[in-house]
């Protein structure tokens, strides 16, 4: 099934076309065969295997605290949104959902297809477009602090895809593990779960071909105060590629 009649849905499917336009690759079809698109029609959800990236703007709060005019810092994050959704799709993802200070972005591992390729080039690719956002909020704002970035957690796992009311999402626990990852995460850096960070690890020289480093790391989260296991991506001086991996 290709991407486009995947999307080209019946009308019986009660507006899932119009749903999959909005949050999944064009190439959905890749993602989801006709079963698994009938049971998101007609049952509501269906089982994936999924990679999920949670994106969070730090110093969010104090940024529209400070703005100097609320519509331009709305204008700005509609704006980076919709960068993210369109990124997302370029690396062949799902955009979950704008969450009021950053964003839900997962990808469907169909047969156990790795990510190694498609999850880091989506993150080395966001983060360029949040320097262009955060400059932006800097010259709306009164006062601007220092640590204002855009961090990233990662993790991947078991998961449900529904639909609830006018959208797509994802639910599982690799949602509470991306949480948990971004929340330990350092402005332009990605911290990811120990379980998908050794999948990268492993293709360690394929991820320095695309200039990304990877390296071991431990952080402090709210479950383990002593610290837990993690691999953090380094993006730093990267260009954006040119071509969805």
């Amino acid at each position: 099934m290709s991407g486009s009649e995947a999307i080209a849905a019946p009308a019986e499917d009660g507006g899932l076309a119009e749903l999959l336009a909005r949050h999944a690759p064009p190439d959905v079809g890749r993602d989801l065969d006709a079963d698994a698109l009938r049971s998101l029609a007609n049952v509501g959800s269906v089982p994936v295997d999924a990679a999920v990236v949670v994106g969070d703007l730090r110093m969010s709060g104090l940024l529209l605290r400070e703005a100097v005019s609320a519509s331009l810092f709305a204008r700005y994050i509609v704006g980076f949104t919709e960068a993210v959704r369109s990124l997302a799709h370029e690396f062949h993802g799902w955009f979950d959902k704008f969450t009021g200070d950053g964003f839900i972005a997962f990808w469907i591992r169909s047969d156990g297809a790795p990510v190694v390729d498609a999850v880091p080039a989506f993150c080395r690719s966001v983060l360029p477009a949040s320097e262009s956002l955060i400059a932006n909020l800097k010259r709306n704002s009164r006062n601007f602090p220092v640590g204002v970035g855009l961090a990233l957690g990662i993790d991947a796992g078991a998961c449900e895809l529904v639909r609830v009311g006018n959208s797509i999402t994802v639910l599982g626990s690799p949602i509470v593990g991306a949480t948990r990852m971004v929340g330990g995460a350092r402005a332009g850096r990605a911290l990811v779960n120990v379980g998908l960070g050794a999948e990268f690890e492993e293709q360690r020289p394929r991820l320095a071909a695309m200039g990304v480093r990877i390296d071991r790391s431990v952080v402090a989260t709210k479950e383990y105060p002593d610290g837990q296991e993690a691999y953090e991506l380094d993006f730093r001086g990267l260009e954006r590629p040119s071509t969805a991996a």
